[in-house]
Parts: structure tokens; sequence; C-alpha cells
């Protein structure tokens, strides 16, 4: 046997699934028409992003029936006047929203980097958080990680840690501060390699100082060396990244080929740098460096004096 494996839907491609397909469907098997039911389609946008999480449509059939049932019963009461669901009283008839859609960050702030995850769902964007504090050296790592990517949590270390001068980092730092890093929703197992120059852009953000941008996620295997391998899933991470309305994606140059399997509607909406290197990632993600005081003297100082004509 060979088994084939078949991507998620996209949010525009469940709503016209259903449109043309399970809407009809289900109120033909609940003996209900058109004159006693109307559903708007942000009603039904609503349905699909705030009560189901799956990269089907069973559940989302599901929630249409319940609303087909309820329908059905108030035209067997001898209600005759159709009913209209809109995005503003669909929870009359689902209850209160199942699941709250991931957004981006509200601001640039340092030690956060969003990342990009396959799940059994899909794709979800997640959130790894560095900070720093007193202590030895020691990296310590947070939130059900396996072996995988804990592996690339010390790479990502080791890479900032040899290239400390270069990434504008005190070298002294690593000797009286410890790290931690941590990815929330620590009750979920997480593992994969593909979180690797996320964890090191949140490493670096909290030992230089330097902001993550809000609106770039990212996705890709770090080495030692600091170069960028390609990772699996993109379809479903560059869905996710859309859905929480990010403005732009930073993947492996190795995974460029994988677009061609990426629909329109992202395509058009985000932007994309594909990147062969770590250095690259922190040049689109990280704001520039703040010039202390003394810096700025000191620049002042080699820059050489105008000469008088």
């Amino acid at each position: 046997m060979e088994v084939i494996r078949l991507s998620g839907y996209t949010e525009e491609e469940k709503l016209q699934i259903t449109l043309r397909h399970l809407l009809p469907k289900q109120m033909e098997e609940n003996g209900i028409t058109g004159d006693n039911l109307h559903i708007t389609e942000q009603a039904l946008r609503d349905a699909i992003v705030k009560y189901t999480r799956e990269s089907g449509l069973r559940q989302l059939e599901r929630e249409i029936g319940k609303i087909c049932r309820k329908v059905a019963r108030r035209v067997a009461e001898g209600d005759k006047e159709q009913v209209k669901v809109t995005a503003k009283n669909l929870h009359d008839f689902l209850g209160v929203a199942k699941i709250e859609p991931d957004e981006m960050l509200k601001h640039d702030q340092v030690g956060v980097a969003t990342g990009l995850a396959v799940t059994t769902t899909g794709g979800d964007i997640l959130f790894i958080e560095a900070i720093t504090m007193k202590g030895k050296g020691a990296l310590q790592l947070t939130g059900q990680l396996g072996d995988v990517m804990r592996e690339s949590a010390f790479a990502a270390y080791s890479f900032a840690k040899s290239r400390a001068a270069e990434l504008g980092i005190d070298e002294e730092i690593f000797t009286r501060t410890d790290i931690h890093v941590h990815i929330p929703e620590g009750a979920i197992p997480k593992d994969g390699p593909s979180a690797g120059i996320t964890m090191a852009t949140a490493m670096v953000s909290a030992l230089s100082g330097r902001a993550v941008k809000n609106e770039v996620a990212m996705t890709g295997e770090i080495t030692l060396r600091g170069d960028v391998l390609a990772i699996g899933g993109v379809k479903e991470k560059v869905l996710a990244a859309h859905r929480a309305k990010l403005k732009t994606i930073i993947l492996p140059s190795q995974n460029r080929k994988d677009m061609e399997d990426v629909p329109d509607e992202p395509k058009r909406d985000l932007k994309f740098h594909f990147v062969d290197n770590i250095r690259e990632v922190f040049r689109i993600a990280l704001m520039p460096a703040k010039k202390t005081p003394a810096k700025a003297k000191r620049e002042k100082k080699v820059q050489s004096p105008k000469s008088k004509v």
C-alpha cells in the first residue's frame, strides 16, 4: 500500500464547500429549505474559525447540522418565518465560541519570536519566549519539548555564543547570565527541528536587547554553523500565518519548491523571504540595535575630520 498525504483546506475552500455541498445536504436531511433558513457568509466564516479546528470538514458539518436541526424544530412547531443566522446571533445556535483564533503579537517585543508548526489539525503559530537572569551561563528549556527540539535549542544557543561579537552581544554575558527558553501551552508535547531559527531569534533578541518584529513568523532548522535547513508542512504553516494576519514569513531556501502547493490568497497577502543562513533571519526579524551614548561617542571619535580646503 502507498500512503498519500493530503493537506488541509484553506478557509476560503471550506467556505465554498460549505455553501455548495454541506449546507444544502444538511438542509435536505433535516427537511428544511431556503424559505426556512438563511445563513450569511460571515456567520459561516465564524463557524469555521471559532467553532472548529481541523484540517478537514467533519466537525464543521456537525455544527451546520446543529443549526439546521434547531431551525427544523421551529418549523415543526409551526413557525413559518425564515430564520436568519448572522455573525451576531450565531452563538444562539452553536453556543459560546469554542476556539479563540490565533493572532499575531500586538507589538514588537524583546525575547519573543513567532514560529510556525504543524499539528494533527493543520498548521498553527507558536510564540517562543526567552529571558535572561543572573546565573552562570546555563540554558533552561520548558514547555514539554521533545529531544529533537531540545537539541535544536542547544545548537541555536551554541551558535549565538560563538558569534557573540558579530551579533552585538557582550561576550561576558554568557559567564554571568542564565537564559530560559519557554514555549507556552506546556500541556501539549512539542518536537521537531523546525523551531530552530525561531529559538535562535528569541535568544539573540533577549541577549542583545533587540526587539523581534511582531508581524514576522519563521520556520527552519538551524545547524551549528548557522545554516538554515529545509522543513516540512510548508502549506499548513503558511495558512496558519495567514489566519493569524501576519505580514512576513521566513522560510528556508530549500523549501522554495513547496510554494507550488500554497494557495494564491496567502501568496498574495504575505511577503516571503527565503534564507540560507541565520544571519539573514536576524536581519529580517530583529529591529536595529539601539546606539548607546557611549557607543555613539566612540563612533564619533573614529570618524576622520573633514580636511580644510
